[in-house]
């Protein structure tokens, strides 16, 4: 299946879709400004399979499981690469919203890493729930 132009919604309009693309450079002008005034924590999806992994607690050397990831944070934003050249950054408030208002608990949490000297636990977000948590405005 190609293009196709019925999808797009309404007839275009060059000066209303130059505006709304240009007041879209401005935002995410203004966005890399904040982004560069602030915290953030970078998280790297090794496996490459559009989930989202978020750390709530570790267990360095086995010594005893301690909050960490995003129940720590002291970040502004959390960035996560789901490679070299694509990434998606969210505000630690909206990611913490998502969890809270998508019931994401103790029951859901889940073990990674448990044979290494520091397993992990925290909440798998599988790639369509990411696409969610980016778009919706229940996150905002």
């Amino acid at each position: 299946m190609g293009y196709e132009p019925a999808f797009d919604g309404k007839t275009p309009n060059f000066a209303e879709d130059l505006a709304f693309g240009e007041q879209g450079e401005e935002m995410f002008a203004t966005f890399l400004q904040a982004l560069s005034d602030s915290k953030y924590e970078v998280k790297f999806d090794r496996y490459r399979n559009g989930r989202m992994v978020v750390e709530t607690h570790q267990n360095p050397r086995n010594a005893g499981w301690k909050m960490s990831g995003i129940n720590v944070t002291q970040a502004d934003w959390w960035v996560y690469l789901f490679s070299l050249s694509s990434f998606i950054v969210v505000s630690v408030p909206r990611l913490k919203n998502y969890l809270r208002l998508n019931g994401y608990t103790d029951a859901e949490r889940r073990t990674f890493a448990p044979n290494s000297d520091n397993p992990a636990k925290g909440f798998l977000i599988m790639a369509d729930d990411v696409v969610k948590m980016m778009t919706s405005t229940d996150y905002d």
